[in-house]
């Protein structure tokens, strides 16, 4: 159970930077743009060098066919969720719990404690998911917020930083090249504020909710329980179908659909007068509570496959 000890070590570590930013908020150090502002910095910056700075030379000939097994899971498993997502929470009101449901805060969230708990070896797979995931959110994810099919756009999933880091860090992988060490020290650094700046965000995020509100509202716990109790067990039933010679392909699928709701839900709401509020407080709130779910889901997974 050495993976549980280390996610509840590092969970609690993301709680305290967490903690900090939600300090930094309530006490104006840091307002709504300037969280915006560091959000922006872990999407185009931090997070696109975490991706690229795993890929340069470490990619092995083994992990390519593990990734291609591990592409076809997801695709089953994203299309398990929506189904499951259409089939309980199929009234109009409930569209964002659907959203909860189905997205996962990979980018923010998954990346980095991928790379803190299960190595560097793991950010491969979990970029396969980013990728997957980037694709769904910006067609089917974006349209069940707007309503409207004009919305989706795949030139943005052509500029999306991270499929453009993950399409240039296989480039690497694959010809051996690697960076100067000047710029390879920088982009291993950059990649190093990923953590730190994405619970900072999240700290912030949780702060501008009117949580005391929200706790009132049955919606907010139905969308938190689909996203970490509901979208974890789905996926657990799946893994239980694959190999454990797959075991960190498996580890990482369920590492990630555990996540909180993915940060773009209360971007997309925003945007589209969809209840910003309601999203931004079930994001900071999914945050905080699976620094407790993680730990448990990786805890039980680990008891199942080595029965």
């Amino acid at each position: 159970m050495t993976i549980v000890r280390v996610i509840f070590g590092q969970t609690a570590i993301m709680f305290l930077i967490m903690l900090i930013g939600f300090l930094c908020f309530r006490v104006g150090l840091v307002d709504e743009s300037g969280s915006q502002q560091i959000s922006n910095i872990v999407i185009y910056i931090s997070n696109p060098a975490l991706l690229l700075n795993s890929f340069i030379g470490n990619l092995k000939a083994s992990q390519m066919l593990d990734g291609l097994w591990c592409l076809i899971i997801l695709i089953v498993m994203m299309l398990v969720t929506i189904a499951f997502a259409k089939l309980f929470f199929r009234k109009p009101e409930q569209m964002l719990i659907r959203f909860a449901l189905i997205f996962a805060n990979l980018g923010f969230i998954g990346l980095p404690l991928s790379k803190a708990v299960l190595g560097t070896g793991s950010v491969f797979y979990m970029s396969i998911f980013v990728g997957v995931s980037n694709f769904s959110l910006w067609t089917y994810g974006i349209y069940m917020i707007s309503g409207d099919k004009r919305t989706i756009q795949l030139k943005r999933l052509v500029v999306n930083p991270a499929i453009l880091a993950l399409v240039f860090g296989l480039l690497f992988a694959l010809t051996g090249v690697t960076l100067p060490p000047i710029l390879g020290k920088t982009v291993s650094d950059l990649a190093n504020m990923n953590l730190p700046l994405v619970m900072i965000a999240m700290g912030c995020y949780l702060a501008q909710g009117n949580i005391r509100s929200a706790l009132k509202s049955k919606a907010l716990y139905q969308a938190i329980g689909a996203r970490l109790i509901i979208a974890p067990l789905i996926v657990l039933v799946i893994l239980q179908f694959v190999p454990n010679h797959f075991m960190m392909v498996k580890n990482v699928i369920l590492l990630g659909q555990a996540t909180p709701v993915a940060a773009l839900m209360a971007i997309f709401s925003h945007t589209f007068h969809r209840n910003a509020l309601f999203s931004t407080t079930v994001v900071g709130l999914t945050t905080l509570c699976s620094l407790v779910t993680i730990p448990l889901f990786m805890g039980l997974a680990q008891w199942l496959w080595h029965l």
